[in-house]
């Protein structure tokens, strides 16, 4: 099963959660943190569930349920730990074309609800289409692991700059160059510090100053050879994920092109497949393509791991071009 990633605004809008237990709990836990509007319906409920409704954070109809406790509602979740419940909650979501997700039984779902990682206003989403939740947990966990609790706050002072960023930098390669500044500078260190009036003071400056784009920038990485996808090193892995645009040898992978951000621009050197290292350590070949690099642009050239990548770079820096070597 292929599922459609999507994240849904339920900020004031209706939902309906059939169940009364501890998970039906937990979903009503995380509904309610991202502004939907509640409603319990189940004859039984949990302490912490009646206590919602009294304290009138959600709504609680104590009754069995009936597909008239769906109408108004932008999704319904169906938590009873009874299938021929469950089938009932999920029968009628689907005659009112309603999102439905029925707790562990992927084929009554019509959605799923992710493994989350949150880190707000910056949220990530892992999902195995109801195939094997515990991957989806592990996977999580080991998500969890690298993403430190400040990027959140770095999410919502960038938000807090995007128009005066937006203003700054008009253009949306330079704007996105900044962005990168911003994930590698010390704004980070600094709100996990406690020290927000500090980064965005450093924020500030940064803007002020509008650093002028220097030359283009040439990453060449020797993967054009590489047998799969997961070999790429880390830093091959973020010049791609970087890169405006990929120069790429026929012999790379697709799965490695798809590295590329989507709107990067796609090059191949020869895409007849014959290409020789000769040929490419050919300076005219490249002094057209120099030319049309822009300043600022990021660029990647898959080459070959048993050729020159010195010879390269070399024949790039009479061209005035800056390289790294991957």
């Amino acid at each position: 099963m292929n599922l459609f990633p999507l994240f849904f605004d339920l900020a004031g809008k209706a939902v309906t959660v059939v169940g009364g237990g501890v998970v039906a709990e937990r979903k009503v836990r995380l509904l309610l943190r991202s502004g939907a509007n509640v409603t319990v319906v189940a004859p039984e409920q949990t302490p912490w569930l009646r206590a919602g409704a009294q304290a009138g954070a959600l709504r609680s109809v104590f009754a069995l349920f009936a597909p008239a406790h769906l109408e108004g509602s932008w999704l319904a979740i169906a938590a009873t730990g009874r299938r021929d419940a469950n089938q009932a909650v999920a029968r009628a979501a689907h005659q009112l074309r309603m999102p439905c997700n029925v707790v562990d039984d992927a084929q009554l779902s019509s959605v799923q609800v992710p493994a989350i990682i949150d880190r707000s206003p910056l949220m990530v989403a892992v999902s195995s289409a109801g195939s094997a939740p515990v991957l989806a947990r592990r996977t999580r966990e080991r998500i969890e692991g690298v993403l430190e609790e400040s990027l959140g706050l770095l999410a919502k002072l960038a938000a807090r700059y995007r128009r005066d960023i937006k203003l700054a930098f008009p253009d949306v390669n330079a704007r996105r160059r900044f962005f990168d500044w911003l994930l590698d500078s010390e704004a980070q260190a600094l709100l996990a510090a406690g020290r927000t009036d500090k980064a965005a003071a450093l924020l500030e400056s940064a803007l002020q100053v509008r650093t002028q784009l220097g030359q283009a920038q040439v990453s060449i990485a020797a993967i054009a050879d590489l047998p799969a996808a997961d070999l790429l090193t880390l830093r091959a892995l973020r010049a791609l994920n970087q890169a405006d645009r990929v120069l790429y040898l026929p012999q790379t992978l697709p799965e490695i092109i798809e590295k590329a951000r989507r709107d990067a621009g796609l090059l191949a050197l020869d895409e007849a497949g014959g290409v020789l290292q000769g040929e490419l350590l050919d300076a005219p070949f490249w002094q057209g393509l120099c030319r049309s690099w822009a300043r600022g642009e990021r660029i990647v050239i898959t080459w070959k791991s048993t050729w020159d990548t010195q010879a390269l770079a070399a024949l790039l820096a009479q061209q005035g071009v800056r390289c790294t070597v991957i």
